[in-house]
């Protein structure tokens, strides 16, 4: 049994683990991933492989998840959690990335992504990680943006994701708080309308919506409510903030043509959930987007999550 150096952090819920892929032959790092996502250890929703390359401060990035069990694009929470990791953790040496300054730019290298992230540190600690999602924006775009009914729900399919505005399931579904996360008929009905989407493609990445409402609790200017199929993301407490899902959001605003009040300063903040039915430990948590627009098209997007922690640090054994 060789012990793996790993690091388990979250971003408002999204609990994962990132290891480091040197220590992995290259033909056994899914079966890896996998077994460290699964109990005993229960990594969280999602486990990155983190290795060197040529350039200083350049990372490649391999990303599994308990939902595909495959190789993904990307998670946006992952970056947020590396930023944190490579400051605060050994983790950053492990990797040679420069972390002497307060300014520390990185980028991270997916098979379909390079997606770079701007940390800024004082004191040892991370104060604020800025992904850039420009490679992920124009993914969504390849992938097709498009309005949808499902099951009579009007929606937009957003690359990887299926956004929804609360309004039309309310209106489709009078009496029902959408805005919950706990098992019962509103959860059945998004449920529902997810099987059928993901079965018109034919593939479980289209596991994955995220509803919407404008009527914020806090200072934001939008609600957001992640809904996955996937088990382990689905027994969650709380709504976990999702970086992908927050540039699908992006994307499927714009398309819809609700940006157009942020375009002049360029940013809005989402509010992650409904304090009011699920009480969050952390308060309101936020996501803050920036955004450039050419009509109702992302040309570019940023964002940074309110809440990401450190969990642990140290070392595993897998028995195989």
């Amino acid at each position: 049994m060789k012990s793996l150096y790993f690091v388990k952090g979250h971003c408002g819920w999204d609990v994962l683990s990132l290891l480091l892929a040197e220590q992995i032959p290259f033909d056994e790092q899914l079966t890896t991933a996998l077994a460290v996502l699964d109990p005993p250890f229960s990594g969280g929703l999602e486990v990155g492989l983190l290795s060197a390359m040529a350039r200083r401060n350049d990372l490649r990035l391999r990303i599994t998840d308990s939902t595909t069990r495959q190789w993904v694009s990307m998670c946006g929470g992952m970056t947020q959690v590396i930023g944190k990791a490579l400051i605060e953790t050994q983790l950053g040496t492990r990797l040679g990335v420069d972390v002497s300054s307060p300014i520390i730019d990185v980028r991270l290298i997916t098979d379909s992504c390079t997606i770079p992230i701007h940390i800024e540190a004082a004191n040892g600690q991370a104060t604020r990680v800025t992904t850039t999602m420009d490679s992920y924006v124009d993914l969504t775009y390849g992938l097709g943006v498009s309005d949808v009914s499902v099951q009579g729900v009007p929606a937009i399919s957003a690359g990887e994701y299926l956004v929804i505005d609360v309004a039309e399931l309310e209106a489709h579904h009078p009496g029902l708080d959408f805005t919950r996360r706990d098992p019962g008929p509103h959860l059945a009905v998004v449920t529902a309308i997810l099987e059928q989407h993901r079965q018109q493609h034919g593939d479980s990445l289209y596991s994955n919506a995220m509803l919407y409402d404008a009527h914020p609790n806090g200072a934001g200017n939008f609600r957001i409510f992640p809904r996955f199929l996937d088990a382990t993301a689905a027994a969650l407490p709380y709504e976990f903030q999702c970086g992908t899902g927050t540039i699908a959001l992006t994307v499927a605003l714009a398309h819809a043509g609700k940006l157009a009040p942020y375009a002049s300063n360029g940013s809005f903040v989402l509010e992650w959930g409904n304090p009011l039915v699920t009480p969050d430990p952390y308060g309101i948590r936020t996501s803050h987007v920036s955004v450039t627009l050419q009509g109702q098209r992302v040309t570019s997007a940023s964002f940074s999550h309110s809440v990401v922690e450190i969990s642990i640090e140290g070392s595993l054994r897998l028995i195989r």
